[in-house]
């Protein structure tokens, strides 16, 4: 090769690399001047807990059934009347009732598309959540995206009790989401977020800002209550058995929150339970006059060699910031462990027992646990089947 030619070359190979370097330097810009979906606080987790005592990992959601596999995505929330149906809603936007082998549409809210359960279409074709069967024998549902409604199960009609759109305070609803009703038919529910909507949740979590409020209704007189505001995406609602306090599940913080609705502390309200092993859903009482907590997804030591996600990268905003900004929303779901579960809370907060499924192969993901009839039903908002799981097989064991 003569002088000149290797010159040449060399040329050629530097020219390259500046263009190199020229590209990474003006996308890295780019990403530096792209702003964040989100704005989050430094916040701090909590050691979380490891698996013991109560928490010991076992494999009894391992022997659950999938029911009406490929006929429903995501049931959410169950409820189930004095007949022995049960009602639960689904992505698409359509409530169902199922009985045995049995299942059958009830109503649906928004409209009726072959793309209904997909992202862009979930503000138009609805998203029930949280529901419960009233003393009528109606079933109150909280569609997430447009408000608070009684159903008429033998007729699929339905009556707009709360608009998301008028909301409280001038505030419109955001994310309804969890629901329960007291033994006199006041209606406690929860708006998970004045920023972002129900498809938008993984923003919710990441952000970890305290906009969700914690909401009565009465249906005989219409008045609407604030009871809390200020919480950290509040989503699980249940009233306790004597129907002295209700339970609120708070996710992003891994925390369970009381407040008291009878005795000297009534309107009052403390932390039930901390440091969760995941990120609190749904709350249902069972027969005992516990709590199952669903939980979202898990958090526990040892989850990983450098521990759950959301603990590592709580504490730094920016980097939260160019995650959010640069992540799409579906790949989120690669940071969330494959290990689901469902916790037992007493009535004074303690954990009694723990279902797990730890390798999420029968049950993906368990965000309720609804017994009825000795049977505990599992759900979650984008599983593609109901999970049902005999109670008795567990006492045998």
């Amino acid at each position: 090769m003569t002088s000149s030619s290797f010159w040449f070359s060399s040329g050629q190979i530097v020219s390259k690399s500046w263009k190199i370097l020229t590209v990474l330097a003006v996308f890295v810009a780019y990403l530096y001047m792209l702003s964040s979906p989100i704005d989050p606080p430094a916040y701090r987790y909590p050691k979380p807990p490891s698996l013991k005592g109560p928490l010991k990992k076992n494999s009894f959601l391992h022997k659950a059934e999938q029911l009406f596999k490929g006929q429903v995505v995501g049931p959410e929330s169950f409820a189930a009347n004095k007949n022995g149906t049960i009602f639960t809603g689904l992505a698409d936007g359509r409530v169902v009732g199922f009985k045995g082998n049995d299942i059958w549409e009830i109503t649906r809210f928004g409209k009726s598309l072959p793309e209904c359960g997909s992202f862009q279409l979930e503000p138009i074709c609805g998203r029930p959540k949280g529901m419960k069967i009233d003393k009528n024998g109606d079933l109150l549902v909280l569609d997430s995206y447009t408000g608070l409604y009684k159903v008429n199960v033998q007729t699929g009609e339905k009556e707009l009790l709360v608009s998301s759109a008028k909301g409280f305070g001038n505030v419109p609803f955001k994310f309804l989401n969890g629901l329960d009703i007291d033994s006199e038919g006041l209606i406690y529910f929860t708006d998970s977020s004045t920023k972002w909507d129900r498809r938008n949740y993984r923003y919710e979590v990441m952000e970890l800002r305290n906009t969700g409020r914690f909401l009565r209704y009465n249906p005989d007189t219409g008045e609407l209550r604030l009871l809390l505001d200020n919480m950290y995406l509040p989503n699980g609602v249940a009233i306790s058995a004597d129907g002295s306090f209700v339970v609120i599940s708070e996710m992003n913080i891994c925390l369970l929150r009381r407040y008291y609705l009878k005795g000297p502390k009534a309107g009052q309200s403390d932390i039930f339970a901390d440091n969760l092993p995941g990120y609190a859903d749904n709350i249902k009482l069972n027969s005992h006059g516990n709590f199952y907590v669903g939980l979202g997804a898990v958090r526990y030591e040892g989850i990983s060699r450098l521990g759950p996600f959301l603990d590592l990268v709580g504490p730094y905003p920016n980097l939260k910031k160019f995650i959010a900004k640069v992540t799409p929303l579906a790949l989120f779901d690669v940071f969330i462990p494959k290990h689901s579960m469902i916790l037992e809370y007493d009535n004074n907060g303690n954990l009694v027992s723990s279902l797990h499924d730890p390798t999420a192969q029968v049950i993906p993901a368990a965000g309720e646990g609804f017994e009825h009839d000795n049977i505990l039903y599992i759900g979650n908002f984008k599983i593609p089947f109901i999970g049902k799981l005999k109670l008795e097989n567990l006492n045998n064991d």
